[in-house]
């Protein structure tokens, strides 16, 4: 425990439903399939986390991928109820401390520059933007690329 009344945990495929449905809610997820979770939960170089409210169930997630010395942040995602708690900050944080764990010296990430809420935690946890890919999205926004080192 961490104070709070929410849990940081390894994923696990009871989560799955939830997560699917977590991540429903926000235009800026990446809306990944059920087998792409499930997939994710198997992957040796995946790190795939769970935030547990203990008097609701899940609340959060996080998935990332280990590539070399690099720590990939795919997927960051908090229920609406939840927002402004420091979930997902707790999140990244357990992310970042595994991967460090794993040898991993950085990490990486992408954000819609319309996500300011996303933007602007990863700022506050030191990401800087090192890149931009223009009308990356399909809504014609474009990804800022972000570091920040472990």
């Amino acid at each position: 425990m961490n104070g709070n009344d929410e849990f940081i945990r390894p994923a696990r495929s009871s989560d799955l439903d939830e997560i699917f449905s977590l991540e429903s809610y926000w235009a800026y997820a990446p809306h990944w399939a059920r087998a792409q979770l499930e997939s994710e939960l198997l992957r040796p170089d995946s790190i795939f986390l769970s935030a547990e409210s203990l008097d609701s169930g899940l609340c959060g997630y996080f998935i990332g991928r280990i590539l070399e010395e690099e720590l990939q942040v795919l997927s960051v995602s908090v229920g609406p109820s939840y927002l402004r708690r420091g979930i997902a900050a707790r999140l990244l944080e357990a992310a970042f401390s595994k991967a460090r764990l794993k040898g991993c010296a950085r990490a990486t990430l992408e954000v819609s520059e319309r996500n300011v809420a996303a933007f602007n935690l990863y700022q506050k946890l030191g990401f800087q933007v090192v890149g931009k890919r223009v009308k990356f999205y399909s809504d014609g926004s474009s990804a800022l690329l972000m570091d920040k080192l472990l």
